[in-house]
Formats: structure tokens, C-alpha cells, sequence
């Protein structure tokens, strides 16, 4: 099952990829957090393409688990 959840990131990229052609960007504001150690401020310019009104923001001291590694802060 492992397996399959990364496996369908090519699948989920074609669905996402006709929605988008079929309804546009995504009407809601976005927020995009990464953490420092990580996806940091480019979190907010992955969304981009596909949102019309994103915000970023960066979590110190935390790289991929956010939650884990500074929840006080995340919060």
C-alpha cells in the first residue's frame, strides 16, 4: 500500500493538471507553509500555478515535519 501512495503522485498530477485546464485556479486563499530546513519560502511559489491568492510562510527551526519538529511555533 506504501507503494501505491507514491506511485499515484503521476496519476494525481494528470487529474490535477485537467481540473485546472477545466476550472481554473483554486477562488480560495491558500495558505503554503514550509519549514526552514525544508520547502521554506518556495512552499508559497509551488501553489502558485494553481491558486489564485497564495501566502507563505516559514517555520523556523523545522524541515519536512512541521508538526514534530516546532508544533509551538506551527501553531
Amino acid at each position: 500500500a506504501m507503494t501505491e501512495y507514491y506511485a499515484a503522485v503521476w496519476k494525481d498530477a494528470t487529474t490535477n493538471h485537467e481540473l485546472l485546464a477545466q476550472k481554473g485556479k483554486l477562488p480560495m486563499p491558500v495558505l503554503a507553509v514550509g519549514g526552514e530546513r525544508s520547502a521554506g519560502p518556495w512552499a508559497a511559489q509551488l501553489f502558485t500555478p494553481v491558486a489564485e491568492t497564495v501566502h507563505g510562510a516559514v517555520v523556523e527551526r523545522a524541515g519536512h515535519w512541521l508538526a514534530d519538529e516546532n508544533p509551538v511555533e506551527l501553531a
